[in-house]
């Protein structure tokens, strides 16, 4: 009997344990025959950070889907790690993925409580269910989740495991990661967090809204408090460690939804320049490391000298008005945001009118504050402009009514208010944000490094970039482009004779008549006057004699890409183009005849620091000779005299070797102003998006002409000083290595254009080109390419009796 019963057990165990083992296998096979592959966490790659750089390291941009910056786990300092173990999983470096005592432990707690107080998750879990599941709270799921981790901790190492973790949680406030929660919360890089620091931080994953300090700091408080408890638990802070951490005053700050910090069209481009080039990148989340060519200082000072430039030209242009008219409940509700409690310098801010105060002044809201203001001072704002843009004298008080909206700004006192005004320095007066725009770009251009980059008067209220988005006629910016295809190709010399005299020139079955702009005529002229004095008749006579194909060939190997009308308007630069590809082919003329494209991006680095793009490895493949050095030199040499004698003597008080070319469009819709020394060249255009007149006198000499001194005078004397720095720098280096008396060096004076080999100086008469003895009145040391110099006139005794001296016997064009 009891041997049967035995039998039965056995048979029974033995049953039991192969249904146990097969329902195990099936179980097994159930929860397992679709996991997710930890290759996944193999190619861990979360969406990190863009940065993109200054030429100097600058921080300037954050392009990002999430912040995060991954971190080596070797940068997070000890008391961070600890303070997340002893919060997340104390044991996490002993169990083996799953830890039983914790989920007993929270199950416990769970069950005292009547709900869900506790997770008995591990970190390595934790990973598992962020990464390769879901967060839903199911049975099979938490098995799945189990399996998964057990095989992670096979796979990956424990520091693998824990950096993956602190770089994957969310923090809240934007911060993805530990390194963004220490830059996001506290401003601080990883190895600054104090141990308070770190607690408050480990204490958000579980519920980042309900513990931010930025929320509750109380609740934070006591987050943090329960953190250092568990850390002293731990053994990993002592007593007297938590007390003090509990003591430390935080400071939080909450994340700005800002990510360009600096030179924001330049930051704008580069994100276009991705776009065309590196479609394989993904800014947003490949955690990139972009450097750039931009200077940091230069486009700030670029961006100063467009607002101060168009200011001058939209007041000169006349006052527009109040902007609207609202009560004080609209004022507040709109406008009081936009007004900070300093008020910067120059600035316009929206005012509310409250009422007339005495003659010439009224009582204003700006934000919460209230002033006196006489806007009557403002004398440019005597000239009221309608909106149909005709104009009419007014004082600004005769047109003010309370309600109005009005623009002030603080400026600095004159000299005369400062022997009056001793308490302060500056004074609120009436302003006017200008309607009109313009572009600005400086280029190294042996480089074709864009170096500053000003789209236009402020990129919060306008992305569009005008430097290299936006197709306008140059007018007579136009022209060094034509003077170059019948100097390089067609042998002119800046002594040979052209003709500025009225004639109409056939096209197919049209008929058309150019003029210049004064509308006068100088008859016969040298080619160097004709570009100084930028006459238009000379332009369109050099393009029939010598065909329009020319030019357009010229215009494309100097770098211009955009259409261009096969018709003699050309000449008179009525195709659009952009300021960027102008002010570069300009830049060929600077370089001796070497173009190089446009750099923006100097060097890509992916998350790991590997470089993917170095610009300096295909710089010298990327030169392209495309003119003559000869030719370049003749041109830059002839266009100084645009600055010296002619509409470009605005640059003159750069004090230095400048060669420019000014440029006006029909009817004044567009000036530009592009000018460069031997190391730089800048372009300049000033205009409405929506094209329409500037001004009758509004010429690229008058309005564009002193946007460009605004920049180049400032960045020329901040690179001297630079350079200086520099120099000095080697001189005592190499005096104590040498162990000789430092002395101070010597800084290279203001470069002119260097004379090719090629060239030789020859003395002509200004104004007929003939060859000249170095002192006759009206000689100057004009520039010839090796055998084109003029021939000597023949003496007196020579010509026969009757016969005057023909010019054109040894001036006139060749002979096309």
């Amino acid at each position: 009997m009891l041997r049967r019963l035995f039998l039965f057990c056995l048979v029974v165990i033995l049953a039991s344990s192969l249904v146990g083992a097969l329902f195990g296998a099936w179980g097994y096979y159930y929860f397992t025959r679709d996991l997710p592959k930890l290759a996944r966490i193999e190619d861990y790659k979360p969406p990190a950070v863009t940065r993109v750089l200054g030429s100097d390291g600058t921080l300037i941009a954050e392009f990002l889907s999430e912040r995060r910056y991954p971190a080596k786990l070797k940068e997070v300092p000890d008391v961070v790690r600890k303070a997340f173990l002893a919060s997340e999983d104390a044991s996490f470096y002993s169990h083996s993925g799953i830890d039983p005592m914790s989920i007993l432990r929270a199950m416990y707690k769970n069950v005292q409580s009547g709900n869900v107080r506790q997770g008995g998750s591990t970190i390595t879990q934790q990973v598992v269910k962020n990464l390769l599941l879901s967060s839903e709270q199911k049975f099979g799921r938490k098995v799945k989740e189990a399996i998964l981790s057990y095989r992670l901790e096979k796979r990956f190492s424990k520091d693998e495991i824990l950096e993956i973790y602190l770089n994957q949680i969310f923090f809240g406030n934007t911060a993805h990661g530990i390194k963004a929660a220490a830059r996001m919360y506290y401003h601080k890089e990883l190895s600054e967090i104090t141990l308070a620091e770190a607690a408050t931080l480990a204490g958000l994953p579980k519920a980042p809204s309900q513990y931010s300090p930025l929320r509750s700091m109380k609740a934070a408080k006591n987050r943090q408090e329960y953190v250092l408890r568990q850390m002293v638990k731990a053994h990993f802070i002592t007593e007297s460690e938590r007390e003090a951490a509990l003591k430390e005053k935080l400071t939080v700050y909450p994340a700005t939804q800002q990510n360009i910090f600096a030179s924001p069209y330049y930051v704008g481009e580069v994100r276009r320049v991705f776009a065309e080039r590196w479609k394989d990148l993904d800014l947003d989340s490949d955690g990139l490391e972009v450097e750039t060519a931009v200077d940091v200082h230069a486009d700030d000072l670029a961006a100063r000298a467009m607002k101060k430039g168009l200011k001058e030209v939209d007041k000169r242009r006349g006052w527009r008005g109040p902007k609207l008219r609202l009560s004080e409940e609209a004022y507040v509700e709109r406008y009081l945001p936009l007004v900070p409690e300093k008020l910067e310098v120059e600035t316009p801010y929206p005012a509310r009118v409250v009422a007339a105060v005495g003659r010439g002044a009224v009582k204003v809201q700006l934000g919460k504050n209230f002033f006196t203001v006489n806007i009557d001072e403002a004398t440019w704002a005597r000239k009221f402009r309608g909106k149909d843009d005709s104009t009419r004298g007014v004082l600004p008080t005769d047109i003010v009514e309370p309600g109005d909206l009005l623009e002030i700004s603080l400026r600095p006192h004159t000299p005369k208010e400062k022997e009056v005004e001793k308490e302060t320095a500056y004074k609120l007066t009436l302003d006017q944000t200008p309607d009109i725009e313009g572009g600005m770009v400086l280029i190294d251009p042996a480089s074709g490094q864009v170096r500053a980059m000003a789209g236009g008067y402020d990129y919060g209220a306008s992305q569009f970039n005008r430097v290299t988005q936006s197709l306008r006629q140059p007018g007579s910016a136009f022209k060094p482009i034509v003077y170059l295809s019948a100097v390089d190709k067609y042998r002119y010399t800046p002594a040979t004779i052209v003709y500025d005299s009225p004639r109409t020139f056939r096209v197919g079955d049209t008929f058309w008549t150019p003029a210049n702009f004064d509308n006068s005529f100088l008859g016969p002229i040298t080619l160097r006057t004709a570009l100084e004095k930028s006459r238009n008749l000379v332009s369109a006579d050099i393009v029939s004699r010598i065909g329009v194909d020319a030019s357009i060939h010229y215009a494309r190997a100097l770098g211009i890409t955009s259409p261009l009308g096969r018709n003699l308007s050309l000449s008179l630069g009525s195709s659009e183009v952009t300021i960027l590809e102008l002010t570069r082919a300009y830049g060929v003329f600077a370089n001796k005849g070497m173009l190089y494209d446009s750099v923006f991006v100097t060097k890509i680095r992916d998350r790991f620091g590997n470089i993917l793009y170095d610009y300096e490895q295909e710089k010298l493949g990327k030169a392209k000779q495309v003119i003559g050095e000869n030719s370049a030199f003749i041109m830059a040499n002839m266009m100084k005299g645009v600055v010296e004698h002619g509409t470009g003597y605005k640059a003159k008080e750069l004090g230095r070797p400048v060669a420019a070319k000014t440029g006006t469009s029909n009817d004044q819709m567009d000036a530009w102003f592009i000018g460069y020394t031997p190391e730089w060249v800048c372009g300049v255009w000033v205009g409405f998006d929506q094209k329409k007149q500037i001004g009758t006198k509004e010429t690229g000499g008058v309005v564009s002409a002193p946007i460009w001194m605004y920049l180049m005078r400032e960045f020329l004397d901040y690179r001297k000083s630079l350079g200086s720095e520099r120099l000095e720098k080697e001189a005592q280096e190499e005096a104590e290595m040498l162990g000789i008396e430092y002395a101070p060096p010597k800084v290279t004076e203001n470069l002119d254009f260097v004379v090719p080999e090629g060239v030789e100086p020859f003395w002509v008469y200004k104004s007929s080109g003939v060859r000249a003895n170095a002192g006759d009145p009206g000689a100057i040391l004009e520039y010839f390419v090796k055998g084109t110099e003029p021939e000597r006139a023949p003496p007196p005794s020579e010509i026969a009796e009757g016969q005057e001296a023909s010019e054109t016997s040894y001036l006139e064009s060749p002979d096309l």
